[in-house]
């Protein structure tokens, strides 16, 4: 148990961490820059009370102790030197990119001032050279790349990287022996790390879903409010006419139909080959099998925006455009697919295979009566990564799709747009409102099965 002076000490920690937090979100909100000092001088003070407060037995003990070791191998044995290292280097290389932009950025600045100057005195400064009428600040940053563009992102990160590494070997330098010092205070910074932990996994948290959050708010919203200069967070009213008014503006119910046959096509295509194909690989013997395992892994590396002219001219040919063929067929094998589950078949042993055929199966046999029921939470896992590609695609079936009839969700969504032509607001509640019931499909089924989504994963890496 932890005394009270623990306990007050860590109440203290945490009021100035809400404190800084605080003083974090008064930037976005622009609040006044002596309400931010304020906070921040408050959560500083509340931190050095802390410290008197929770290092006083441990300071004590210390000095009972004597000597702690050399300092050097007291950094080099916390697993947090590596990370204050990687800083450093971080902070290196972003300083170098950032004296690299700084140089190109003076050498444009130059260039261009010079120009506008026409062989008077060059101004010093971007304000000075705005004054010049021959100076075009348009044509000024366009001649920038990234780097002399950015290179103030540069010279921040690399401070934010030597100010974390600083802070680091520092603490570990200083604090790290009061802390071994006094078991409450080791005990208190476990504290420290499970509050650290949880925050940045709701913030992470937040960061993901704020996008979805949006999404379901805005289709709640009317067109005027959703085209505000300033944007809510809640809306002023709630507009439920947005759901209906999708469902007539187009053809929605057909839209959910055709995702639904061509990505339950395209799962049951990529399970029944992949399957197969990795028994080949995996189980089968026969000679190049190695060779031909590479050529598949190396169609991992084609991205379809390279291979999409040939299958489309090949669809085309026959006769599959704008049908549910043509959206099924190009996708029927994933080569990602075939890797999973041939590791996963590889980490069955052999035995179970000659078991199979003493007891008279065949290769079908063995394969439905033995590795997939032993691999079931693969099998799973790639179905239900398989329906969520085929769900969510959006090129290919943006390609092949020209009418109403064989349009899938994801391309439905966007065509949603067209529907509010030539009016004076746009329907982006709409489309967010088809959007909406476009996921909604994705999240019954991540949440009921999303248990083999790991298991499928952790025992496909295992061999």
């Amino acid at each position: 148990m932890l005394s009270k002076q623990k306990k007050t000490g860590i109440a203290l920690t945490l009021c100035a961490a809400v404190l800084l937090l605080a003083a974090f979100l008064c930037v976005p909100l622009k609040t006044p820059m002596g309400v931010r000092w304020a906070l921040v001088g408050a959560a500083c003070a509340l931190l050095i009370a802390s410290a008197a407060i929770m290092w006083q037995r441990g300071l004590k003990n210390l000095r009972a102790r004597g000597d702690v070791g050399p300092r050097l191998t007291m950094l080099r044995r916390s697993g947090a030197f590596d990370i204050a290292v990687l800083l450093l280097f971080l902070s290196l290389a972003g300083g170098a990119l950032w004296l690299i932009g700084l140089t190109g950025y003076n050498a444009a600045f130059r260039r261009h001032a010079a120009l506008a100057a026409g062989g008077g005195p060059l101004p010093r400064t971007l304000e000075e050279a705005r004054l010049l009428p021959g100076f075009v600040e348009y044509n000024f940053r366009q001649d920038l790349n990234l780097l002399s563009g950015g290179y103030r992102g540069f010279g921040a990160f690399a401070l934010i990287c030597l100010g974390l590494a600083a802070a680091m070997l520092l603490y570990m330098l200083f604090v790290s022996p009061i802390v071994r010092a006094d078991d409450e205070l080791r005990i208190s910074h476990g504290v420290y790390r499970t509050a650290a932990q949880y925050f940045a996994t709701a913030l992470v948290v937040l960061v993901i879903l704020f996008p979805i959050y949006w999404m379901i708010i805005t289709s709640f919203k009317t067109s005027e409010e959703l085209m505000a200069t300033v944007p809510t967070l809640w809306p002023d009213r709630f507009v439920w006419v947005n759901y209906p008014n999708v469902l007539n503006r187009a053809p929605f119910v057909r839209y959910l139909l055709n995702t639904l046959i061509s990505t339950l096509g395209i799962m049951c295509g990529e399970l029944t080959i992949g399957v197969l194909a990795a028994y080949g690989f995996s189980k089968g013997s026969f000679k190049g099998r190695n060779v031909l395992f590479m050529l598949v892994l190396g169609a991992l590396m084609v991205p379809i925006q390279v291979t999409f002219v040939p299958i489309y001219v090949l669809i085309s040919r026959m006769n599959f455009i704008d049908t549910w063929m043509g959206l099924i067929l190009p996708n029927l094998v994933s080569a990602y697919f075939v890797f999973m589950l041939r590791q996963n078949f590889m980490s069955v042993d052999n035995s179970y295979i000659e078991a199979g055929k003493i007891d008279g199966m065949g290769r079908i046999g063995t394969i439905v009566y033995v590795l997939c029921p032993m691999c079931k939470p693969t099998l799973i896992t790639v179905g239900i990564i398989s329906f969520i590609n085929g769900w969510n695609s959006y090129f290919w079936p943006k390609m092949v799709t020209k009418t109403e009839a064989s349009r899938t969700i994801a391309v439905g969504v966007q065509q949603l747009k067209n529907t509010f032509a030539g009016q004076e607001v746009s329907n982006y509640n709409e489309i967010m409102a088809g959007a909406v019931m476009a996921i909604i499909p994705i999240v019954f089924l991540f949440l009921f099965l999303q248990k083999y989504i790991m298991t499928g994963m952790s025992k496909a890496a295992m061999k």
